[in-house]
């Protein structure tokens, strides 16, 4: 099978982390031909010289103009499709703003486009919540009218793409996202050393996100001022570009350490200088912070919605992601209760054992490719 990979369309959080991790565990298959469109953002962080012969890369970012990202058209991933003429192209994620001749199998993690009930929405000015309603529209449009077969992070994606896209229940495959098979290798802390801690019983909570509206980061304006008054000692840290972080939480510093962006393989050295997972999410399809958290044994402290409880079960503590009363609460909680600290590890690593390894999703993927395929060829179907 000569399969196209696009990633084109990738510049940050979540989705870098399943390509990086896609791609690495792929890298000693030599049943496939694999022509892979890296995007800048992804272009740091695999070294293609560690690809054996069947893989060819081709450096390229997607950016699409309306007209051209409603019909479909990109003059250089055409030309290159055209050349490569593939049995198949799997995006990692979409929306791609391309539309392939060839079949076209696409992840889905779109959860703003599919939850139009979210909390979320409502923490938007009513301007924002109304362009934020107009892009999701367009966004699932085109993510459906782009693609043909979609793979979903869990069956509640699968139902609501259904549902609310209207898409075919069988031509929804289901593969669970899980923590990179990095967190498997020894840790160094060494490969990211974070500051020294102030004071020895400082309590340091980790979220690796980037800053966007439903990680509900902004949260932290209203906890930091109560952490201050009653003098808990605690350091956030964050993952947020220099100049984002200074523009947004500049006058928290005090309890906040922003390392900026972090590539990929150096998150386990961050989770391992760290106490416990802080992730006041509002909206997730899924993210890979809860099994990160739980391989590395710690604790989670997070929203009290339905996706969050689904995918943690009783692995983790949560709390009312707008209240921030109720945050601190938890947050002293956790700190002073180091029972309820060593049982929430236990039961992290009890529940990681329900998520596939890496490897096992990167073969699931390509053995979605295979069968797509052969049905498509089957068929004797062609795009018109």
């Amino acid at each position: 099978m000569k399969l196209l990979i696009n990633t084109s369309n990738l510049k940050k959080g979540g989705a870098l982390q399943v390509a990086y991790s896609f791609l690495t565990e792929i890298k000693g298959n030599t049943e496939h031909v694999f022509h892979v469109v890296l995007s800048s953002a992804l272009s740091e962080q695999i070294n293609t010289q560690e690809f054996p012969e069947n893989f060819t890369f081709y450096p390229y970012s997607i950016k699409p103009g309306i007209i051209n990202a409603i019909i479909g058209k990109d003059a250089y991933l055409d030309s290159l499709e055209k050349k490569i003429e593939p049995d198949c192209v799997f995006s990692i994620f979409s929306p791609t703003y391309w539309t392939p001749k060839a079949l076209h199998i696409a992840g889905f993690a779109a959860g703003w486009t599919i939850n139009p009930n979210s909390i979320a929405f409502n923490e938007l000015k009513l301007v924002d919540r109304l362009k934020k309603k107009l892009q999701n529209y367009l966004k699932l449009k085109l993510s459906i009218t782009q693609t043909d077969i979609f793979i979903g992070e869990t069956e509640v994606v699968k139902e609501r793409l259904n549902k609310y896209g209207k898409f075919p229940i069988n031509k929804i495959h289901v593969v669970g996202n899980t923590f990179g098979s990095h967190f498997n290798k020894a840790i160094n802390v060494d490969d990211f050393r974070l500051p020294k801690k102030g004071e020895s019983d400082e309590f340091r909570f980790v979220t690796i996100s980037a800053n966007y509206p439903h990680k509900n980061l902004k949260i932290l304006k209203s906890i930091i001022p109560i952490l201050r008054t009653k003098k808990i000692n605690i350091k956030f840290i964050l993952t947020l570009p220099n100049q984002e972080f200074n523009q947004n939480f500049s006058d928290l510093d005090d309890y906040i350490i922003n390392l900026g962006p972090v590539p990929v393989n150096v998150c386990p050295s961050i989770y391992a200088q760290c106490d416990a997972l802080f992730l006041p999410t509002l909206l997730e399809s899924f993210t890979a912070s809860y099994p990160e958290a739980m391989i590395m044994q710690k604790p989670i402290l997070t929203s009290d919605l339905d996706f969050a409880r689904d995918i943690c079960k009783d692995a983790a503590e949560y709390f009312e992601p707008l209240n921030p009363q109720d945050i601190v609460q938890k947050i002293e909680d956790l700190i002073n209760d180091s029972k309820r600290y060593n049982e929430l590890i236990k039961l992290g690593l009890n529940r990681v054992k329900d998520f596939p390894t890496a490897k096992k999703r990167a073969k699931k993927y390509i053995e979605i490719c295979e069968q797509e395929v052969n049905r498509y060829h089957e068929t004797n179907h062609t795009r018109p």
